[in-house]
Order: structure tokens, then C-alpha cells, then sequence
């Protein structure tokens, strides 16, 4: 089989799309793999990091708040088609998968037009732009949540969000020993998040006896780190980590954004969390992803409106002080019915049966 996954942007869209080519490679590895992607996301890193093969095309989301970039991207969506079908054309793909991100588009309306058989990865509680148009070209849609709203349900299968296996449920139980705290805004990370940590540095040292990983996004790193030099605790501040499995084991509770892959991997880790969806995430699905967690029990949501320093150090320090409350909220993610369950394996299963 020859497979081409399209997307990328975000290390969600992008890890989503290794778990999946890992799990072809794994049940065949015979299978021919290749990702496209953009040289402005982090997919030029990750992928070849990954061991799979990526070609790039040229394109841009369309950002409908600056006319300068929206003609800038509108100017690259002839040029990233013919660039598109140019790989497409090579590499005569049996399937076609989109993932989201900048490149889904362009690639799979190319695969359209070769009339290449195409699926789609919905990540999101709600659908995606570049998804909704797409999805009349696409065969079966695979996603993460319900889609109460999409039209055409025949096409929509809810396997849960591809989650990296290095990412695995635990026995974990809260102790008395240091409490760990992870805090993370995604790839590229969260400034809000990052400005609300520099401000809770006092309040952090009042806690107690706390660890914290902090992982700042590559624009904010030097000024989280400059304000870290006041912190009497034990803390390691980075841009970006590969090993965040690691850090997930040790870890206590999640102080996070609330992106599909961040949901999922928190599911599977049987992490308790604090989850700040990111207000401008298109039709505020980040919300509703939070919301998914929330509502089983396994987080607990603080909107960006409501956060600051001293609402999130009281958050922490009652978790700390009642560890029966993380322990309960453990047991909640474990008796949900996505937990453990890897969704690329149902997806390449699928895509199998089918092409």
C-alpha cells in the first residue's frame, strides 16, 4: 500500500498523523508512507524525527483578520494545488488521509480532482473549517468526539483522537512526596498560560513542597525563565520536549490549553488536569474539548477570562493539600470508554478494509 497523510502546524495535527503512519508501518511494514506538510510548521522537524519521509508544499491558513496575509495566502492556493498534484503524481498514493493544518487543504482537494480515495481526522468536539469543506470529497470522516452538528453522520466514525503509544495509562495514586506539576501551552506554547505562571511565582512558593515542568513555547522562554529565579522550588523550564511521556509519569496534575491531542493524551495517562481552552480557537472548540473531560470528571475547566495568579495557586494548593481529590478524579478517566484505546488502530484497520 502506498498512504500520503496531509496537514500539520501543530504538533497536535502532527503527532495525530505519526501515530497513525507508526501503526501502518507496525501492521505492515512493507507500506509505503509520506507526509506533506509546510516548512513553516513544526511537522519539518518531528516527522523526519519520527523516521517517515516529508515533502513540502506552500501554504498559509487564511487569516481573515489581516487583508495583507489573506491575499498573501489566497496568492499561494494555485501554487500549493500544482505543487500538491506534482507529489501526488510521484508518489500515486492508494489513500489519502488529512490530518488538518495548512497542507490538509490544498492536498486533498488535489487527491479530489486525481479522484484518489480520501479520509479525513477530526480532531476537534467541532469541526473544522478546512474539514467542512474538505469532507464532501472524503469517504469516512474518523473523529475524535460526537459531531452532533455535521449533516452527513453515514460518514462520521468516532474512534477517539490517534494517541502516541509511548503515552500509556498508569496505576499512579497520589503521596505525600513533592507534588509535581506540569505546565504546558501546547507546541507553541500559551502566553496567557506562561504570563499567568510569572505572576504566581510568589504564590507557588507558598505552597509547599512542589516540582514544576514548565514547557513555554520557543517566544517566551527567556522571560518565563528570567522569572523563575525567584521560585524556592524545584523547576525545569524548556521550549518544546520530545520526552513529554516522561514528564507525564511523574507528573501530579496538568495545567494546560485543552487541544484534542493535549484531551486525549491526558485519558490515556490517567492525568487530573486543569484545562484553559484558548478563547480565539475557531468555533471555541477548545471549549468543548475541555468540556468532554470536564464533564466525565477528569478536569476541572478556568476560563481565560477568570484566570490569574491567585485563583490558579488556590486551585493547586487545594489539590495538593486533598489528594483524594486527584486520586477520584483518576478513577473517573479510567471508567471512560476512550481511555486506553488507540484510535489509529481502528483508522488503519479502516483505511485497510477499504482501499
Amino acid at each position: 500500500m502506498r498512504i500520503m497523510i496531509a496537514g500539520g502546524g501543530t504538533a497536535g495535527h502532527v503527532n495525530a498523523g505519526i501515530a497513525i503512519m507508526d501503526e501502518f508501518k507496525k501492521q505492515d511494514p512493507n507500506v509505503q508512507l509520506l507526509f506533506v506538510g509546510t516548512r513553516r510548521g513544526i511537522e519539518k522537524d518531528l516527522i523526519p524525527k519520527a523516521g517517515h519521509k516529508i515533502e513540502f508544499i506552500n501554504s498559509r491558513g487564511l487569516n481573515r483578520e489581516s487583508v495583507p496575509v489573506l491575499l498573501y495566502s489566497m496568492f499561494l492556493i494555485p501554487i500549493s494545488m500544482l505543487q500538491s498534484l506534482t507529489i501526488l503524481l510521484k508518489f500515486k498514493p492508494d489513500a489519502v488521509i488529512g490530518v488538518g493544518g495548512f497542507a490538509s487543504g490544498p492536498v486533498v482537494l488535489s487527491s479530489a480532482l486525481l479522484k484518489k480515495q480520501i479520509f479525513l481526522v477530526e480532531q476537534n468536539a467541532v469541526m473544522g473549517f478546512t474539514n467542512r469543506i474538505l469532507s464532501r470529497f472524503a469517504k469516512l470522516i474518523f473523529s475524535a468526539f460526537p459531531l452532533k452538528t455535521f449533516k452527513d453522520q453515514s460518514k462520521v466514525l468516532v474512534y477517539g483522537n490517534p494517541v502516541r503509544e509511548s503515552i500509556k495509562p498508569s496505576d499512579k495514586q497520589s503521596t505525600n512526596k513533592t507534588f509535581t506539576i506540569f505546565v504546558f501551552g501546547g507546541s507553541q506554547g500559551a502566553r496567557a498560560i506562561n504570563n499567568c505562571i510569572i505572576a504566581s511565582i510568589q504564590g507557588l512558593n507558598s505552597i509547599g513542597d512542589i516540582k514544576v515542568y514548565h514547557q513555554t513555547g520557543k517566544y517566551d522562554l527567556e522571560n518565563v525563565l528570567t522569572a523563575y529565579k525567584e521560585a524556592k522550588f524545584e523547576y525545569q523550564v524548556f521550549d518544546y520536549t520530545l520526552d513529554i511521556h516522561k514528564i507525564y509519569d511523574e507528573a501530579d496534575i496538568i495545567v494546560s490549553r485543552s487541544g484534542a491531542s493535549t484531551v486525549f493524551e491526558l485519558i490515556n495517562a490517567d492525568l487530573p488536569s486543569i484545562l484553559i481552552p484558548l478563547p480565539t480557537a475557531a468555533d471555541n472548540h477548545q471549549y468543548f474539548n475541555a468540556k468532554f473531560l470536564c464533564d466525565a470528571g477528569g478536569a476541572v475547566m478556568l476560563e481565560q477570562k477568570d484566570l490569574g495568579p491567585q485563583k490558579l495557586v488556590n486551585r493547586l494548593k487545594e489539590f495538593k493539600d486533598k489528594p483524594s481529590l486527584l486520586d477520584e478524579m483518576r478513577k473517573k478517566i479510567r471508567k471512560m470508554e476512550v481511555r486506553g484505546k488507540l484510535a489509529q488502530k481502528d483508522i488503519v484497520k479502516k483505511i485497510k478494509e477499504l482501499s
